[in-house]
């Protein structure tokens, strides 16, 4: 009786270790790096993928990236807004960047393909200028 207790314990530390190396792979994957390849590097090397995932930084246009793009231009003054370019109706054009007035002040621009909201025209300026320097 008692050795059926120890296989069923070998499966379950199998298992349990099968779900662990999940973690750098899934950190990896929402930075941008393939799932498979992270899985087995956590499989072969947990100690040493796990701390890699947590310190790599993201590759460009990955979520991760995209969320700190965000939280980075938000801490300035500057809010995301979702909606879709085309149904964009340009008041004006600062340079290239097309930009909306909006009812409450503030200034909604269409920015390398995202559209933004700045709480005021000068803001968007300020924004555009720091961006060609």
């Amino acid at each position: 009786m008692q050795v059926k207790a120890v296989r069923g314990g070998k499966w379950k530390i199998l298992v349990i270790a099968a779900l662990i190396v999940l973690i750098p792979a899934f950190i990896a994957q929402k930075k941008g790096q393939s799932f498979a390849l992270w899985w087995f590097y956590g499989a072969a090397l947990f100690i040493v993928a796990l701390p890699h995932a947590l310190i790599m930084k993201p590759a460009e246009g990955s979520e991760e990236a995209n969320k700190q793009k965000a939280l980075e231009l938000a801490s300035k003054g500057f809010t995301p807004v979702r909606e879709s370019a085309v149904d964009f109706a340009a008041d004006g054009v600062i340079g290239s960047t097309p930009y909306r007035n909006e009812p409450d002040g503030g200034v909604v621009a269409i920015v390398n393909g995202r559209t933004i909201k700045f709480k005021n025209r000068e803001d968007l300026e300020t924004m555009l200028r720091g961006a060609v320097s």
